[in-house]
């Protein structure tokens, strides 16, 4: 995989947001999904925000906690 920026992505949702985060690493428009990952066997994590929240997301894609940052950015 190849990282979409060295930081993570800032995101601000909503209650009743849902958003669908690439876990393939293919996407165009990561962190989310645009559907590259039908050439894969790899599912996007879709994901329904039930408060509103700042979300720290992976761009790097080294985090174990995709599609969340985990701070591997840094090291």
């Amino acid at each position: 995989m190849n990282a979409w920026q060295s930081g993570p992505f800032i995101l601000n949702v909503s209650s009743g947001d849902i958003k669908a985060f690439c876990m393939c690493g293919l996407s165009k428009t990561g962190p989310l999904c645009d559907g590259t990952h039908k050439i894969t066997d790899i599912k996007p994590e879709v994901v329904k925000f039930t408060e509103d929240k700042r979300l720290r997301v992976c761009g790097c894609q080294k985090s174990k906690r995709l599609p969340y940052c985990d701070g591997s950015h840094n090291g």
